[in-house]
């Protein structure tokens, strides 16, 4: 018996079928087009998303400065927040490598729950820029 690659990812991209061209190519000119509407005052943008308690983690606030996602932003002419500075203070802020030990993979900010808990709404965020 002969054995045989049936491991897609061995083939190039050209080889691919024609409607997965044409989808990669529409999502090229979606995200082209994205960047060209650029305004005088570009929206503030923060990735942050809340991480429950588990077993493995306390509650917290995450804002994540990983690199593609700030371009992203960029690219489609909006302002990154400035977390190093927005969050400057914070007691207990634990700042890491978006991906561990790849420190060109951005930073992620984790806001603990303690420091959290009696702020009100909006305190860290405004007046950011």
């Amino acid at each position: 018996s002969r054995a045989r690659n049936t491991s897609s990812t061995s083939l190039p991209f050209s080889t691919w079928s024609p409607r997965r061209n044409q989808s990669f190519a529409a999502t090229q000119t979606l995200y082209a087009q994205a960047s060209s509407g650029k305004s005088a005052t570009p929206p503030l943008v923060a990735w942050i998303n809340f991480n429950p308690k588990s077993n493995l983690s306390a509650e917290s606030f995450v804002v994540s400065q990983a690199s593609y996602k700030t371009r992203m932003v960029t690219d489609v002419g909006a302002t990154n927040l400035d977390a190093s500075t927005a969050l400057a203070g914070i007691a207990g802020l634990m700042v890491t490598d978006a991906v561990s030990g790849k420190p060109a993979s951005g930073k992620t900010y984790s806001i603990p729950n303690e420091w959290r808990q009696g702020r009100g709404r909006g305190g860290i965020l405004q007046g950011a820029r």
